[in-house]
């Protein structure tokens, strides 16, 4: 890789702040295999250039010209750029731990930010791994070996797809930072060349010395500097003898600049010290973060860097870089961080972080990453719930809130529960083949379990009933799954778990046995007009679709009515008979009339009839 050397320094000793916008050229990107990744069209050369970082500090909106014709036609706004404009962010992780929520978080709004642009916009993953080699003996014992594929994992499992990254490359790669190191290397003399970097030859016994005599002084233990002095020559004729070296930044000590941005979220941030003159390589030749991530950004044609507010102290440094390249910086958009209830620093050791929690509770991805968008920012509010990232994309208004956001775990469950019943008000057959299988995963299979659970154990309705209990017919066919879905639909109400639902609404599973039969019928005798006109209604063949179709059995509650209530006989005693037939007993908790015929169905029904009026 070869890039022109720059020929002048570049001045940034006052104020900066972020220049307009470049048109973006036409390009195609390298796409995951089965994930999207459109062609990019250039923008017409005539449309308006937005000033990138100018924009609007919070929302999705910005003041523009007034709209003669339509209001609906007005631009839409994310995070200062208009969304006609690609835009391309990135999810940088290390290796050195597993996916946690504000790793997910942050994640999750760079995807939204590239999907919600026009076409040409993408989400790049890369893997920031420079310090592998850095201290063999101690950084190695903080990496985790399977972190990066674990990482892909919990991403894909979410629905984070990504358009470019080290398992399916990129015209911009690679995308492993450990195997840019001759890029790295090269912009770094580019630095030394124009005068923005110098090697510093200090040792470490050497900067220990110089930061206890700042401290003693008083003065900020900052790099005094002691090698910016040595002549180009010299310092290139002892890197070349091999005497140990760092590069550091040419920041120009306590009386150098103060580079400024305007964040898109934080506003005008500037650091009241000047910048040190930070360490660029290593002495092992790996680059520092700061350096990698700028040269990284710059060459993979990031627009937005949107990551975690702790960064935003560093952006400054980043700022410097890209001047001294002469580069044009990207949009810095820095998210508040969360934290616990009470206000204290989140720690990623506990368990309401960790992402297997998540997973092993059998939370729903898009309920998880609807959640963590509602946490510090929100939806819009004409916006229905969320049952894919796309969706999340476009009900997002991308107002970010700043500061500390409150981890309110139990927010998760109203989401969980909304996704969950969109999910059930579709026959499972309709579903698309991912929500089919995660509904069998966290819903189904979780069922079935409890069902024979409860088969031998007992439920709680029938505390005296002979085990194991009888399952229902459709249980004991081939796929139950159908049928499970179709009972989870049926009921009133929510309901936290499986369990819940098998342990409140038995007889939609089992069969009532005929002990519970004698005992209830002993107790309460049924009416018997109502049971003569079940048997009616349920004998009535040539009628079968019109009274028995229907999800919510509004129709077989007519046609019963319509016999009852010229028999005199009022609601409530029709609904305790029925609840006696279909539930086992006038006093067990129960869905609605119309609802329980339904779910159970005419064979059903009759053959929980027979066996009550066998009793009676």
């Amino acid at each position: 890789m070869s890039l022109a050397r720059l020929s002048c320094r570049v001045r940034y000793d006052r104020v900066i702040l972020l220049l307009p916008c470049q048109q973006t050229s036409a390009r195609r990107f390298h796409a995951c295999a089965s994930q999207r990744n459109p062609e990019a069209p250039s923008s017409s050369a005539s449309s308006p250039q937005p000033k990138r970082g100018l924009g609007l500090l919070r929302g999705s909106k910005t003041p523009a010209a007034k709209d003669t014709t339509s209001k609906a036609a007005a631009t839409r706004y994310i995070l200062g750029q208009s969304a006609d404009l690609p835009i391309r962010a990135r999810f940088a992780p290390s290796p050195t731990g597993y996916l946690h929520l504000g790793s997910l978080r942050t994640a999750l709004f760079n995807n939204v930010a590239a999907r919600a642009s026009k076409d040409g916009g993408a989400f790049i993953l890369r893997i920031e791994d420079t310090d592998q080699q850095a201290h063999a003996n101690s950084f190695q014992s903080r990496l985790v070996h399977d972190a990066e594929a674990r990482l892909l994992e919990d991403l894909s499992w979410a629905g984070l797809s990504w358009d470019e990254g080290p398992d399916c490359g990129g015209p911009y790669g690679p995308y492993r930072q450990s195997e840019r190191l001759p890029i790295y290397q090269e912009h770094a003399q580019t630095l030394l060349d124009n005068g923005h970097a110098y090697r510093c030859f200090c040792s470490p016994a050497q900067l220990d010395a110089q930061r206890q005599a700042l401290h003693e002084a008083g003065r900020p233990t900052l790099y005094p500097g002691t090698c910016r002095a040595v002549d180009p020559a010299e310092s290139s004729r002892r890197a070349a003898a091999g005497e140990p070296h760092v590069v550091r930044f040419h920041g120009g000590g306590e009386t150098g600049a103060r580079p400024a941005l305007r964040d898109a979220i934080y506003g005008h941030f500037q650091k009241k010290e000047p910048e040190e003159d930070f360490i660029l390589l290593k002495s092992d030749g790996f680059p520092t973060y700061h350096f990698a991530c700028v040269v990284d950004d710059h060459l993979m044609k990031i627009t937005h860097v949107i990551r975690g507010e702790e960064w935003l102290i560093s952006a400054p440094k980043h700022v410097a870089l890209y001047h001294a390249f002469g580069w044009q910086p990207p949009i810095f958009a820095h998210l508040g961080l969360l934290v616990n209830p009470d206000g204290t620093k989140l720690s990623k050791r506990n368990a309401d972080v960790d992402l297997s929690t998540y997973k092993a509770g059998r939370v729903f991805p898009a309920a998880l990453l609807a959640w963590l968008a509602n946490l510090g920012s929100s939806f819009k509010p004409s916006a229905k719930p969320p049952r894919s990232v796309a969706d999340i994309a476009e009900a997002l208004t991308f107002k970010f809130t700043r500061g500390g956001i409150k981890l309110n775990v139990e927010k998760l469950d109203h989401f969980n529960g909304r996704y969950r019943d969109l999910l059930l008000r579709e026959p499972l057959a309709s579903l698309p083949p991912r929500e089919a299988a995660l509904m069998r995963t966290h819903l189904l299979s979780p069922t079935l379990a409890a069902v024979s659970t409860a088969a031998t154990t007992g439920v709680p309705s029938w505390p005296r009933a002979p085990l194991p209990l009888e399952r229902v017919p459709p249980l004991l066919r081939d796929a139950p799954d159908a049928y499970v879905h179709a009972v989870l639909a049926s009921r009133d109400g929510g309901f936290r778990d499986a369990a819940d639902v098998v342990r409140q609404h038995p007889y939609l599973f089992f069969r009532p046995p005929a002990d519970v039969y004698r005992a209830s019928v002993a107790a309460t005798p049924p009416d018997a007009r109502v049971l003569d006109a079940l048997r009616g209604v349920l004998e009535r063949e040539d009628e079968d679709d019109g009274i028995w179709g229907g999800r919510n059995g509004q129709r077989s509650v007519e046609a019963l009515r319509t016999v009852l209530d010229r028999q005199g006989v009022d609601p409530l005693t029709m609904h305790n008979v029925l609840r006696l037939v279909g539930a086992g007993g006038q006093d067990v908790v129960s869905q609605s009339s119309g609802r329980m015929l339904a779910t159970l169905g005419r064979d059903e029904w009759r053959h929980r009839l027979r066996c009550v009026q066998q009793i009676v």
